[in-house]
């Protein structure tokens, strides 16, 4: 029987194995578990009507939760941190990048960078391709969202780390270590002076050309000045964008690899749909183009799978600033509470074998997203919900879809003996020591 311990409560266990954690809680307790995470007591809410409650109708009860509050030490008052007021007008001023018109721009810039990195990995040879989609998704946020040319190792080496801070979240007294010169505050202090680096440079360059590169951050800077964002909040912002523009899309675009790596009959068959459509243009080397996203139903239900199996945002945080009655208990002011993607997209109630790769569940008429049968809407949100989801969710899933139909047009990918995936449940979900497949040319 699990015994808290004083002080830390079930911290040391959550952080020795978080996925088989959160797991054995819904397990144990059911929907609405109860456990406590250092200082802090926690409410796991594990049902899509639990979901629906804390991001959508009673949104403006909640504030971000612990690990996205200590995450503005990095990313100031971008989006992803931001609350209120403040949030909803940078939503407002960014939300005109991420209109359906101007993604289908930015699907060039997205089949050049995927063409480009597949064409340089070595046939037949071990390759690590969750290092590959993080080049291609760097690339890519840098030219679309920043108008700029960004080092990939930097923003890797930076991102790595903020994500060595995640264990402090919720230790007691968290917000104090972040003085400390050792360790992980540290790296975190690091890393943010290595993003804001890159972050400064593009902006002073914006700002000294008055260039308009037709990306988002030429948009924040050469604005109405009754509209313009200070200097410090175009640093947040912008840092923001290029950190969550990258890093859930090469994780979904690896797992997803990875998942037709392992099961070759539905790899043909997506190597079969991206011939069809691509292949009718009449040359060898043609590869896809930005239309194409809503013409590879099969590819985009890879992708669903990949993000149902292998959530990025395996586990959202929140945390009550009201009481919230949940069943016949209440959620005091304060507490923690936490919506498991990775507990709800496997929950077998909603998803038959709910561990099996089965894009033919997102075949049937129910786009990714929506209510199935007996499915509730809110049993599958990757991105998110209500007014705080992802803003950059229709730029994912249009890179994601291009980049793996680019990737299949030219290779045949199969797994690495005794490279098994492991995962890595930090901020995002992580493949643990890079994903390594071998491609075949076709």
């Amino acid at each position: 029987m699990r015994r808290p311990l004083p002080v830390v409560g079930d911290l040391l266990a959550f952080q020795s194995d978080r996925l088989r954690f959160v797991t054995s809680m819904h397990r144990d307790q059911g929907d609405v578990a109860r456990f406590r995470l250092g200082p802090f007591p926690v409410w796991q809410l594990a049902h899509p009507d639990y979901v629906r409650q804390v991001l959508v109708t009673d949104a403006a009860g909640f504030r971000k939760g612990m690990v996205l509050q200590r995450a503005r030490v990095v990313l100031g008052d971008g989006l992803l941190t931001a609350e209120g007021d403040v949030h909803r007008h940078h939503r407002d001023l960014v939300q005109p990048a991420f209109h359906s018109r101007r993604i289908t721009g930015y699907g060039s810039v997205m089949i050049d960078r995927a063409s480009a990195v597949a064409s340089s990995w070595p046939a037949r040879e071990p390759l690590d391709v969750h290092a590959a989609t993080v080049r291609m998704t760097v690339e890519t946020a840098g030219s679309t969202l920043l108008g700029a040319s960004v080092d990939v190792g930097t923003v890797e080496g930076a991102l790595a780390d903020f994500l060595s801070a995640y264990k402090l979240a919720f230790l007691p007294f968290s917000q104090r270590l972040q003085g400390l010169p050792v360790g992980p505050m540290r790296r975190l202090r690091r890393g943010r002076k290595r993003l804001h680096g890159v972050v400064d440079a593009v902006v002073a360059e914006r700002e000294t050309s008055g260039r308009d590169g037709g990306d988002l951050l030429s948009a924040l800077v050469l604005g109405s000045p009754d509209e313009r964002l200070s200097d410090e909040e175009l640093r947040d912002e912008a840092t923001t964008l290029l950190l969550a523009g990258h890093e859930t899309t090469a994780n979904t675009l690896a797992f997803a690899l990875h998942l037709l790596a392992s099961h070759p009959s539905v790899q043909a068959s997506v190597h079969d749909e991206v011939d069809a459509v691509v292949g009718g243009r009449g040359a060898d080397d043609a590869r896809p183009e930005p239309s194409d996203a809503d013409r590879l139903p099969l590819c985009r239900a890879v992708v669903s799978e990949a993000l149902r199996l292998y959530p990025p945002s395996w586990m959202m945080g929140r945390q009550a600033l009201v009481s919230h009655q949940v069943g016949d208990q209440v959620i005091e002011p304060g507490d923690l509470v936490l919506l498991p993607q990775w507990v709800v997209h496997h929950d077998p109630r909603w998803w038959p074998q709910p561990f099996s790769f089965d894009p033919e569940r997102w075949l049937d008429g129910a786009g990714a997203g929506s209510g199935s049968g007996d499915r509730p809407r809110w049993a599958f949100f990757p991105f998110g919900a209500g007014l705080r989801r992802c803003i950059g969710e229709g730029f994912a899933w249009t890179e994601a879809v291009l980049g793996l139909a680019t990737i299949a047009r030219r290779w045949r990918l199969r797994p690495v003996p005794g490279r098994p995936l492991r995962l890595d449940p930090l901020i995002t979900l992580r493949p643990r020591g890079g994903l390594w497949l071998i491609p075949e040319p076709r």
